[in-house]
């Protein structure tokens, strides 16, 4: 069938739609005219409610579409190969709202936020259309049964469930809910219709550790379409209003954790032939361990859930080849979360076997969330301005940074940007890859080293 589009004419009327946010020149969207800020209102005579929605209907050879455009509401006919794309991006995957958290969790981070940050932080989400789309987790304690019914019909899978208990009394104190908890028959629903799960644990202690922890390890085990389980320590902020009574996991609960799973991952895998059940890369660092070797994880199930993803960028710096030696002396700052600039040991011993190289580590504490807060990628603009002001480096000084403290932006969470707190230090920031040979490769190229260095 030949490609192309036509033009039908103006008509009148529209409703919110889907927002466009960039146009790939080359695809239909830019052969059509689309712009960032044009609204899709309908394809093939439908208002789509998500990104879900729209790409069924996309899916055709045929389409029919109907867009608010800045000269007016334009129908378009358009043709297609099955699995040409529209070249459109839009402001956000849902259409209609992002279904919102009804819960009141003991540990939400939500509520534990600082004032004066990006407004997108302050929203509860608990979306399974997000859940989908973007491994966002959800509680399933908000969906209907129209919700269940559309899950089961389009395969909405794999799905990311917050689960933290599955004793129902202790998963509802957890929840701030009363009454009863539905997880359970849920999820023994969804998985009998091939939904399949990844599940997630946040480890408050005193609340779901110890024997609760392990009836829920041991539920989900046997549960249908259960794939994997993460669990991860509790996060407290200094803003946490009302959550006294929490508290954070510490070094000796740490290493019995890490005790406590490695006889359970390997009956896992004798039982099941995957280890299922993973502790999230902070236990070790609080322990004071390295973490596993790469082939423990598997395929990386949960390595946006922080399980793995030292061991993952360690094991990619492997794979970049160093020189003995550079000329003439150096020497690099390279700043970072106090969490990972302890798991970063063996990179940093490396840097520090090249003759003539002086790697210098800033590790930064939290000035925005508290102190108790470690993780790089919640350092923020303040954090750098008054940690790294205190440092007294020359003006012009590249600090090496991990790329995750501006996300795929250059904004921090506090809302401040790179070049604004670049401009006030009067530093040079440098964002690292995530990958970890394109880290060293960038910092390689920013401190001037030759190609016969390396």
């Amino acid at each position: 069938m030949k490609k192309g589009f036509r033009q039908q004419g103006e008509i009148s009327g529209g409703s919110d739609g889907a927002v466009v946010a960039s146009v790939r020149p080359d695809s239909i969207a830019g052969r059509v005219g689309l712009a960032p800020g044009d609204r899709i209102l309908k394809i093939n005579g439908k208002t789509p409610l998500d990104l879900i929605q729209f790409q069924w209907e996309w899916a055709g050879e045929e389409i029919e579409l109907e867009a608010a455009t800045g000269s007016g509401v334009r129908r378009y006919a358009i043709e297609k190969a099955y699995d040409e794309g529209l070249g459109a991006v839009f402001e956000t995957p849902v259409f209609d709202g992002i279904r919102r958290c009804a819960n009141k969790c003991l540990f939400c981070f939500v509520d534990q936020m600082a004032p004066g940050c990006r407004d997108s932080l302050y929203i509860k989400d608990d979306d399974y259309r997000l859940s989908f789309l973007q491994g966002a987790y959800i509680t399933l304690t908000n969906l209907a049964e129209k919700d269940l019914r559309r899950i089961e019909k389009e395969k909405l899978s794999p799905l990311y469930v917050s689960v933290h208990a599955t004793d129902p009394a202790v998963r509802s104190r957890l929840l701030g809910r009363e009454g009863p908890d539905r997880l359970i028959a849920l999820m023994k629903r969804l998985g009998g219709a091939g939904i399949e799960f990844h599940c997630q644990v946040v480890l408050c202690p005193g609340y779901n550790d110890g024997g609760i922890l392990t009836r829920t390890v041991e539920d989900l085990s046997r549960m249908e379409g259960v794939l994997s389980l993460a669990v991860v320590p509790v996060g407290l902020t200094g803003y946490r209003r009302g959550l006294t009574e929490l508290r954070q996991v510490d070094g000796t609960e740490a290493e019995a954790l890490i005790q406590w799973l490695r006889p359970l991952q390997e009956r896992f895998l004798e039982e099941k032939r995957t280890r299922f059940v993973w502790l999230s890369d902070e236990f070790y660092i609080l322990a004071g361990r390295d973490t596993p070797e790469e082939e423990s994880y598997e395929d990386y199930p949960q390595w946006e859930n922080g399980v793995g993803l030292v061991r993952s960028f360690l094991d990619e710096t492997e794979g970049f080849d160093l020189p003995a030696a550079v000329t003439p002396e150096r020497r690099i700052y390279l700043a970072g979360g106090v969490s990972a600039m302890k798991a970063m040991a063996p990179l940093w011993e490396r840097l520090r076997s090249i003759r003539g190289l002086d790697p210098v580590l800033l590790p930064l504490e939290n000035r925005f969330f508290g102190p108790t807060v470690n993780a790089s990628g919640l350092l923020t603009g303040k954090c750098l301005t008054e940690g790294l002001g205190q440092i007294g480096l020359p003006t012009g000084t590249k600090v090496y940074l991990p790329e995750a403290m501006v996300g795929d932006g250059d904004r921090f969470l506090d809302g401040s940007t790179a070049q604004e707190v670049s401009r006030r230090l009067g530093l040079e920031l440098v964002f690292l890859p995530r990958n970890g040979a394109a880290a060293l490769a960038a910092i390689c190229e920013h401190a001037g080293m030759t190609e016969e260095e390396l």
